[in-house]
């Protein structure tokens, strides 16, 4: 049996946004998982990836970027307490410092090449779905009476956004 593609977004906008798995997703709407599935692959196919989609939405939540930034702010506290110690520590030979300086300037080069691996797609996807969300909100506001267009536009164009950064 055919599906209208409003169905195939349907159950798009369930997993990607709603972050219901797929078996869930597919029960809400009276789907076989196996139709969801299919669905599923046939996007990734067509360049729209919904696990991307669904982790960038999942990155873009509050707890990640709360969680994020504490990380780094611990790792960037950590560091400058060690530099701290290398400039006072006594103990320490000019070789030790050295050694210990060049495995710290080791670990802070990964550390923040590993935040950078995270923030390109938290950014590219983080910034296209809070674009989307101030749009529809500012369409609220303003031109409610426009909303139920924007709306029919908002999740097709979602798909195409994730065509383009996913």
């Amino acid at each position: 049996m055919a599906h209208p593609q409003e169905r195939r977004q349907q159950l798009r906008g369930l997993f990607v946004f709603k972050q219901l798995p797929m078996e869930a997703a597919c029960a809400a709407m009276s789907l076989p998982k196996t139709t969801g599935n299919r669905w599923k692959a046939d996007a990734k196919g067509q360049g729209d990836d919904w696990e991307s989609a669904r982790a960038a939405v999942a990155l873009g939540d509050d707890n990640f970027k709360q969680l994020s930034q504490r990380l780094l702010q611990d790792y960037l506290t950590l560091h400058q307490a060690m530099i701290d110690e290398i400039k006072v520590n006594t103990k320490l030979n000019t070789e030790r410092k050295t050694k210990m300086l060049a495995s710290l300037s080791d670990s802070f080069n990964k550390s923040i090449a590993a935040f950078r691996r995270i923030a390109p797609e938290l950014n590219r996807h983080a910034i296209a779905l809070d674009a989307l969300q101030r749009f529809a909100g500012f369409a609220q506001g303003k031109f409610p009476k426009h909303v139920p267009a924007l709306l029919e536009m908002l999740e097709p164009f979602g798909e195409e956004l994730a065509k383009a950064y996913g």
